[in-house]
């Protein structure tokens, strides 16, 4: 049974491979085994809930709810493990491996719906970052690139294709005049390879989270041309998954999973917690990256494309509230650029609108209260309008 997105050409339906989900990821598993930290069958307690998590910034408030034992506070035995990529995290929940996961907020929608083989029943049941990304090119292009026309010929790496950068990313090309699959390469990339990819130029630039966008700038090799936060403000990213059979069968641990990532998410949002928390998400279990790469991105210093200085407090949050707008404009999105398979089509504006309300919390429903994406307005009770 194929369990990965699905196996494109390079058309509108698709960039990936199958190789290239492979290569992206190829040497998940043994990480996933050896990390410090993580789980291997029998490892833990029998009711041990077993969390999957790629390494970035966005998964902060699942760490801190680990490294403060705020799960246990809640009644929940958390084991993390990490993989590297996003491609061997999503097999790992399809073949029920895993029950809950940090995922990009775009893939519930789509393995909830069935866009892919890798069909799961799954909620959205925390969002936990919104903004906090940036489109950010080598540094080689300084002197020539000023507007998103600027872009054509590029190759630009992306973490996933059910990713709100990916998401986002084509629209931003498109208010610009270009054509995301025509004008541009889009090239699937764990979010740890981007910056090296950057530096030996096989990439001219990517759209990712931190610290690597950090890593780019601290070490030369890139500046930031476009925040996310400046394409749409408020934008979720990451989420954490889990699967209906799992809520429902336990629901007070499903509970005390939301309230332990709400507590860590408050935690980490706030920046004077930022000198206290950053070398333990620095731990090598956790992000294993250097504390001054992810200092920068708790308090929002940047440099900006021009050289200059910026701070920014709201340029990544943690814990806000679940968008069902959000999911709507990614649902939209996915069947845009024919992500969706045969359930979520950009013919059929019912199904888009299903498909993100099939996959929000108990209590949520899709609302009619439009957002302004990359200038333009989408409105959720009319997604497919202007595709």
């Amino acid at each position: 049974m194929n369990i990965l997105p699905p196996a494109p050409h390079f058309t509108r339906r698709s960039i990936l491979t199958a190789a290239g989900l492979a290569g992206a990821t190829g040497a998940a598993g043994a990480l996933a085994a050896c990390a410090p930290g993580s789980a291997t069958p029998g490892s833990g307690a029998a009711d041990a809930l077993t969390v999957g998590f790629v390494p970035i910034a966005c998964s902060a408030p699942l760490l801190i709810a680990d490294a403060e034992d705020l799960f246990t506070r809640h009644g929940v035995t958390v084991q993390l493990r990490k993989y590297s990529g996003w491609a061997d995290l999503w097999t790992a929940y399809a073949t029920g491996e895993l029950d809950v996961a940090h995922m990009l907020s775009p893939m519930p929608v789509a393995i909830n719906a069935g866009a892919t083989d890798a069909t799961r029943p799954t909620e959205l049941a925390f969002t936990q970052n919104t903004n906090g990304q940036a489109l950010t090119l080598a540094s080689r292009h300084v002197d020539t690139v000023r507007e998103i026309a600027d872009l054509k010929g590029m190759v630009l790496g992306i973490p996933f294709e059910y990713s709100v950068h990916a998401l986002l990313l084509r629209d931003y090309l498109v208010a610009g005049g270009l054509d995301p699959v025509a004008d541009v390469e889009l090239r699937l990339l764990r979010p740890a390879d981007m910056v090296a990819q950057l530096e030996v130029k096989t990439i001219d630039g990517f759209i990712g989270p931190e610290p690597f966008n950090q890593r780019a700038l601290q070490s030369g090799a890139g500046r930031m041309f476009e925040l996310t936060k400046d394409m749409w403000d408020g934008h979720p990213c990451c989420s954490v998954a889990l699967a209906k059979d799992f809520r429902d069968a336990r629901p007070e641990h499903a509970a005390g999973l939301v309230a332990a990532l709400d507590e860590a998410a408050r935690l980490i949002d706030d920046p004077a917690n930022a000198e206290r928390l950053s070398p333990v998400l620095a731990q090598e279990k956790y992000l294993n990256q250097a504390e001054h790469l992810i200092t920068p991105g708790l308090t929002g210093h940047y440099t900006d494309w021009d050289g200059r200085q910026r701070q920014d407090p709201d340029y990544l949050s943690y814990g806000d509230p679940t968008d069902p707008t959000a999911i709507t404009w990614m649902s939209a999105q996915i069947a845009r650029w024919e992500l969706g398979g045969d359930a979520i089509v950009a013919r059929d504006a019912d199904s888009v609108i299903t498909a993100a309300r099939e996959v929000l919390p108990a209590g949520l429903d899709t609302p009619a209260r439009p957002v302004t994406v990359n200038g333009a307005t989408f409105d959720p009770a009319h997604p497919t309008e202007g595709f």
